[in-house]
């Protein structure tokens, strides 16, 4: 595709292009490339890609593997923390035992004495 040229930097093209990107369907991608040359150009290009299988499904399975690594990453990081909030359940058990107040245990682990109770109600 070409470089935009200068007429189209203004607001109104830019806000055309954003249309262009947010379309929903077939009709609206047509209807906004009747009457611009550069998203005429663009909007074909894009046809193209949709129908060659071998490009569709590499775009596919590049999504999938950033999908993921995304959710594997929330799941690492949901597990370091329940990992934590065990170690400390074992902590605040040990110090409970040992006749030790909620306020005490927040005190020695400077946590709120709310947290510190949330955390030794764990299983």
């Amino acid at each position: 595709m070409q470089k935009l040229p200068p007429e189209d930097l203004n607001e109104r093209g830019i806000i055309r292009w954003m249309r262009f990107l947010g379309g929903k369907n077939r009709e609206e991608f047509e209807d906004m490339a009747k009457k611009d040359e550069y998203i005429e150009e663009a909007y074909n290009e894009l046809k193209k890609l949709s129908h060659d299988e071998q490009m569709r499904m590499e775009y596919e399975l590049r999504q999938k593997a950033i999908r993921d690594h995304n959710s594997e990453k929330k799941g690492e990081k949901r597990g370091e923390k329940r990992g934590e909030r065990l170690a400390l359940k074992k902590i605040i058990d040990k110090l409970t035992g040992d006749g030790r107040t909620i306020e005490e245990i927040a005190e020695l682990l400077g946590l709120e004495p709310e947290m510190v109770e949330e955390i030794s109600k764990m299983e």
